[in-house]
């Protein structure tokens, strides 16, 4: 069992690595170590210790669950993502970072691609908007009650590594072969609701509503995706609107034989696994909502049309608020 473990580990490690690294050299870097205390570990002969294959883990995007080999059928580890330091935007910058390393992964990969269905606008749209991407930060902020809430977004200060990290992840995504999105049809009304909802608690001032008719500019940018199905010139995107609700946002992304699943929990945290079994019964949940789904990118002109303009009503309802 040891030695299965051991070379299970190696095997993932060099699927990870890039083509033609030596993985010794890997491990030297990742480790801190000299090569023969390396060799002795790869030879079997000095076992890895738990904090080494963290460290690994955490570098090559490794699943611990892969690692260890859990076979049990119902029984799946996930990463949870949560607080993890008393800093609630520190804490958000590092699940960031770890989700830039894992697309990271998959960017440039002729067979990589990513698939999601949303119930809200998806990250890799409202990222690069910074009134949409405080406004949730925000949100997010007041629920876990760590921070007294600003009156205005303009008084919540975020380091500018963060907007950094945004474009970085949002551009990586971008980045992938294929994309494909399901759309919730509400998932404007949602965010117009909530902005609403927050202006009303007064912690979110008249300028901010105001800001936030750069929906608008999203709204136009997303129609102009949906027409050309392409994010850039080799990179194809497929958008589909459901005709039915569903209750959360479930992400599969995989490449060659790399795959990984996330659920969206607690407003902007996901949880994710790299578990095969969990993998494949969330790739079949989404292509199931595709059954259910129109496709609008480069088809279904007239769907198209009555979405976006739909949901330019309901943007330009913010005046009223």
């Amino acid at each position: 069992m040891k030695n299965e473990m051991v070379n299970e580990l190696i095997g993932v490690m060099r699927e990870r690595i890039p083509k033609g690294s030596n993985l010794a050299n890997s491990l030297m870097e990742i480790l801190c170590m000299g090569k023969e205390a390396i060799y002795r570990r790869l030879r079997g002969e000095v076992a890895f210790t738990f904090e080494e294959v963290s460290l690994i883990s955490q570098h090559l995007g490794i699943s611990l669950d892969k690692i260890v080999g859990r076979r049990m059928l119902n029984d799946t580890m996930f990463d949870l993502n949560l607080l993890h330091t008393g800093d609630p935007i520190e804490s958000y910058y590092e699940i960031l970072v770890r989700y830039a390393k894992l697309f990271d992964l998959l960017r440039d990969d002729p067979t990589a691609s990513v698939a999601t269905a949303s119930n809200l606008i998806p990250f890799t749209f409202y990222s690069p908007y910074e009134c949409l991407s405080k406004f949730r930060l925000g949100r997010w902020i007041y629920h876990h009650g760590k921070m007294k809430p600003p009156a205005s977004l303009s008084d919540l200060q975020v380091p500018d590594k963060v907007p950094q990290m945004h474009w970085k992840l949002s551009a990586s995504i971008r980045q992938l072969s294929h994309t494909s999105f399901i759309w919730d049809y509400n998932i404007f009304r949602s965010i117009v609701k909530e902005i609403r909802y927050f202006a009303g608690l007064d912690l979110l001032s008249a300028e901010d509503v105001r800001n936030m008719k750069k929906l608008g500019l999203l709204l136009s940018e997303l129609e102009a995706v949906t027409m050309t199905g392409e994010f850039s010139k080799g990179h194809s995107l497929a958008i589909y609107l459901s005709d039915i609700n569903f209750e959360a946002t479930y992400t599969y992304v995989e490449k060659g034989d790399f795959q990984a699943c996330l659920f969206r929990v607690y407003s902007i945290n996901s949880m994710d696994s790299q578990n095969p079994r969990m993998c494949n019964i969330q790739k079949n949940w989404i292509q199931s909502l595709k059954r259910h789904s129109t496709l609008i990118s480069q088809s279904s002109e007239i769907q198209r049309r009555q979405f976006f303009n739909e949901q330019r009503e309901i943007v330009e309802s913010l005046q009223e608020a």
